[in-house]
């Protein structure tokens, strides 16, 4: 069963702010309250800064009898936070420096059952998060409902096909409904800062439309946060290989020592093949590529296969041994490429469809498909 890719949001994807925020402390009138149910007078309440790759602890209290809580925590600026009992049970919220934010929930499971009011952003993150949970149960049981089916027919792949096509179908539409719930979402709030976090659910390659108005429109409201310049900067490096712009031109070596460029291959289609001979996935998608290079590279198509390996010896025994017979080029420099930040990828196999005069047609292309999509762009003249 071909599942597409689906993005769940049970909490902040932190990947995105890739450096800490230097928005110096301000004076404020801060505030956070709220009330947990479920007993536990003088358990620990934390209230955390989400950074990029850890989470940076700010200021702690405890919960009195009745369950009442307040920070007035110094120094908090517009950005992304977590209230945490332990470290798997948390609210994230989006607070600033004057709000007056009051919580609600069970002190046993905070995470699954807050509430909050006082912060607009918080709350639309709470309502994309709710959402995103709900999409997530249900994708969650056809899968696994699948998957039952799957132990009781093994063996009979006629079933197992049939099977597959059934719950196939409204898999895939749960992930429609979610991708436009987003984009829905996004085009009410693009201002939000709550934004940041529902664009992680979309697909850049089909909706680039939705990462530019929020780089616009936060830009505008939010010039100075860390947190909208760092997705100001991806989104400028996403826009240098989104589809339809020039394909960034590039020179590397070849085994034999010659240096080839992309753009030598100005005049023919050019499918760019990242891969790697350490790569198990790569060495699947090669009798697909070579189906597709030997069917069509007398008809303006070729493939130039670009390797992220560092030992050229494993480089070469792999194109020996695989039968790559199109053009290869390495610089042998793994994960130190430039290639990497050029075309804006962290996994291999990945590939970039270019056009004859040098334009992004598409990128990530499932190989199964190349076959197909290479032929309908031929037949174009594109």
């Amino acid at each position: 069963m071909t599942f597409r890719n689906f993005f769940l949001l049970p909490a902040l994807v932190l990947s995105l702010f890739a450096c800490h925020n230097n928005t110096k402390p301000v004076s404020s009138t801060f505030e956070l309250a709220g009330t947990l149910s479920g007993g536990g007078e003088g358990i620990k309440i934390y209230l955390d800064r989400l950074l990029p790759d850890t989470t940076m602890h700010l200021d702690s209290t405890v919960l009195d009898k009745s369950g009442n809580f307040s920070f007035h925590t110094p120094g908090i600026y517009k950005g992304f936070y977590n209230l945490r009992l332990t470290a798997g049970d948390f609210a994230t919220l989006i607070l600033d420096s004057t709000e007056k934010v009051h919580i609600e929930g069970n002190s046993q499971f905070l995470g699954n059952t807050y509430t909050v009011d006082g912060s607009q952003d918080s709350k639309l993150f709470w309502e994309l998060n709710q959402q995103s949970k709900i999409n997530y149960a249900k994708k969650d049981s056809i899968q696994k409902n699948f998957e039952a089916l799957l132990n009781v027919y093994k063996g009979n792949q006629k079933k197992v096909d049939s099977i597959s096509k059934g719950f196939e179908k409204p898999y895939n539409e749960l992930i429609d409904q979610q991708t436009n719930y987003v984009k829905s979402f996004i085009k009410a709030h693009t201002s939000s800062f709550a934004c940041l976090a529902g664009i992680q659910q979309i697909d850049p390659k089909t909706n680039f439309s939705y990462f530019i108005s929020i780089d616009s429109a936060l830009n505008k409201t939010y010039p100075t946060s860390a947190y909208v310049k760092l997705f100001h900067d991806r989104v400028t490096v996403m826009k240098r290989v989104a589809i339809g712009a020039p394909a960034p031109d590039f020179t590397m070596p070849d085994p034999d020592g010659k240096n080839i460029s992309l753009s030598s291959f100005k005049g023919k289609m050019v499918l760019i093949d990242f891969w790697a001979s350490w790569c198990k996935p790569c060495f699947e998608t090669i009798p697909l590529l070579s189906k597709a290079y030997n069917k069509f590279k007398d008809k303006g198509f070729t493939i130039l296969s670009v390797s992220l390996d560092q030992d050229k010896g494993h480089w070469v025994d792999a194109i020996k041994e695989l039968n790559m017979d199109w053009p290869q080029v390495s610089d042998l420099k793994f994960k130190d490429s430039p290639i990497l930040q050029l075309y804006n990828f962290r996994k291999t196999p990945y590939n970039v469809l270019v056009s004859k005069d040098g334009r992004i047609l598409d990128k990530n292309i499932d190989e199964a498909d190349l076959d197909h999509i290479v032929d309908s762009l031929l037949t174009r003249h594109i």
